[in-house]
């Protein structure tokens, strides 16, 4: 069913203006400096959505662990002793206290550090740590086991949670986002892993803000400067001809999107720059070839040559460039929130390609790059022109038509802001449904 901004002509509720005859689509700012909003959108936004946990390569094998944290949640992410993924609140069901302490490893098993209450992998609570004092029946029914989050999901590799029992399936919650994701699983036939390392970093803004960044094509000559004259560099050696941006924005369901662009900046996924020299050239030649055999020519065509930003709403953000990278968003307040970044790559990738990958991952993406001190920096000065004016609204109309269906469309201009309309009117659409309370 069409929503009330896609059928009407102009619509405004608390946080959106949309004037489809002047070609305006308004945000309140005080969606992004609101304590109390961020509260509300904490329960009617972010808890219930599917949000990315992580990589199946991280839990590789059995009793593998990791501690995560989503949205104000800590959790256990683990493959227990019988090879099933689950998602456990890092906490003892005895007082409170958090279970693991290490932020990955390898266990059979869960030990308390207070009381020695004892967990399996699978999450089943099978000792106390005292031989008197507890019923026969204390545990019946698991009520004393390890809390599973509500919901857990898996697509193309990855693994989402949801804190809403409730929630739609992640397939369907994914809409034309996930096949996106499988275009990233097809980079290899054996899979992808994530590569060591962690970026960790804090934003003083609002989160939504960098998931605008994150598909916003417009600031990219003029806030990333430094970096386009550096890829001329890198670039020396491929046809003027080759060197034409082809590409757009898409809308893909439920609040997600996404810009592609087919540009000659290289990809160790397959697309050889000169200035790597000639064994990268063999290299990726080959890795071509192997993509081509497997997926057919169209297809591998598209995956070397398309690089891809894309969020996943309402924080999860993707972007599939010199590398595919994840980048998780942890809102911490109105104005802050913490940044991890994970660098995925195939499997079976040679060491030659690796160091590609590597350095691309930093020297642009990486919190020291090309990029993201600069994006870090504009996103703090918005937050600080919202908090230090009276100015209501923020404008996202760059490329907004009359005809417009914007949870679900196409823009063929990849620095227009269909993507950020796409957030914007699903988030909204959360933020303003009647609120059912258990």
């Amino acid at each position: 069913m069409a929503s009330a901004v896609q059928l009407l002509p102009s619509y405004r509720s608390r946080y959106l203006w949309l004037d489809r005859e002047r070609g305006r689509f308004l945000v309140h700012r005080s969606a992004y400096t609101s304590p109390e909003i961020f509260d509300e959108e904490k329960r009617r936004v972010l808890r219930r959505s599917w949000i990315v946990l992580g990589h199946e390569s991280e839990i590789r094998d059995k009793g593998d662990f990791t501690v995560r944290t989503v949205i104000d949640r800590e959790l256990i992410f683990n493959r227990d002793v019988d090879g099933k993924v689950n998602a456990f609140f890092n906490t003892c069901r005895h007082r409170g206290v958090t279970i693991c302490r290490e932020p990955r490893g390898n266990r059979k098993r869960f030990v308390c550090p207070y009381h020695g209450w004892a967990y399996r992998s699978s999450g089943e609570l099978f000792d106390q740590h005292a031989s008197y004092g507890y019923g026969e029946r204390f545990n019946e029914d698991g009520f004393y086991d390890l809390r599973r989050v509500p919901r857990i999901g898996y697509r193309a590799g990855f693994y989402f949670v949801n804190f809403d029992p409730d929630a739609i399936p992640l397939d369907d919650y994914l809409a034309d986002a996930g096949p996106m994701l499988d275009a990233i699983a097809d980079q290899s036939a054996v899979g992808m892993e994530v590569v060591r390392g962690c970026h960790e970093y804090e934003i003083k803004a609002n989160y939504k803000l960098i998931c605008e960044n994150s598909y916003d094509g417009y600031h990219l000559d003029l806030t990333h400067s430094s970096f386009v004259d550096y890829m001329r560099t890198m670039m020396q050696g491929i046809p003027v001809s080759a060197m034409n941006i082809h590409g757009g924005a898409r809308s893909l369901g439920n609040g997600h999107a996404c810009f592609e662009l087919e540009i000659p900046t290289g990809r160790p996924v397959a697309q050889w720059l000169p200035v790597w020299g000639e064994e990268a050239r063999i290299a990726i030649e080959a890795k071509k070839t192997e993509l081509e055999t497997r997926l057919g020519k169209d297809r591998a065509d598209r995956i070397a040559v398309t690089n891809r930003n894309m969020v996943i709403f309402p924080n999860s953000i993707i972007n599939d460039q010199q590398t595919v990278l994840l980048r998780t968003v942890t809102p911490t307040a109105h104005n802050r929130m913490i940044i991890r970044a994970w660098s995925i790559g195939p499997v079976d990738e040679g060491p030659v390609l690796r160091r590609i990958r590597n350095e691309g991952a930093l020297s642009f993406l990486g919190p020291g790059g090309f990029a993201t001190p600069d994006d870090v920096e504009m996103l703090e000065l918005c937050q600080k022109g919202f908090e230090s004016s009276d100015v209501e609204w923020n404008d996202i109309s760059k490329g907004f038509r009359p005809d417009e269906n914007t949870l679900h469309d196409d823009d063929e201009h990849f620095d227009n802001e269909l993507q950020m309309r796409a957030y914007w009117i699903r988030w909204d659409e959360l933020m303003s449904a009647p609120e059912h309370r258990a």
